[in-house]
């Protein structure tokens, strides 16, 4: 089973990735002081599924295309949204926006299974 975004937008993609990055490194930075073995566990995990999705990504952006389609496992789904309501301070207007319309379409796209 596989969750498809379609025609999004090359410029989108490069705010996800970024805010994916800035994510990582979130979770990277947590998880030496996590104290729970379950929540740690999921954190490995989740570092682990995003950066390959960091990849995905940027295979979509090197391909110089105004639109990509983007097809992600429903886990890769799950742990993309988990990203996209990260509530990250420095985000501008223009980020806010990019990561609420994927979190949506993620959401609706997940509700839909």
């Amino acid at each position: 089973m596989k969750i498809a975004l379609k025609k999004i937008k090359i410029a989108d993609i490069e705010i996800i990735q970024s805010e994916l990055l800035k994510f990582i490194r979130n979770k990277v930075d947590n998880i030496s002081h996590c104290n729970d073995y379950e929540k740690y566990c999921n954190d490995i995990i989740i570092i682990d599924v995003l950066q390959s999705m960091f990849y995905i990504f940027r295979n979509k952006i090197e391909n110089q295309k105004q639109f990509a389609n983007i097809s992600l496992s429903p886990s890769q789904a799950v742990i993309l949204l988990f990203c996209c309501q990260w509530k990250r301070e420095e985000r501008t207007d223009g980020q806010k926006f990019v990561m609420q319309t994927t979190s949506d379409l993620l959401h609706e796209k997940l509700i839909n299974i």
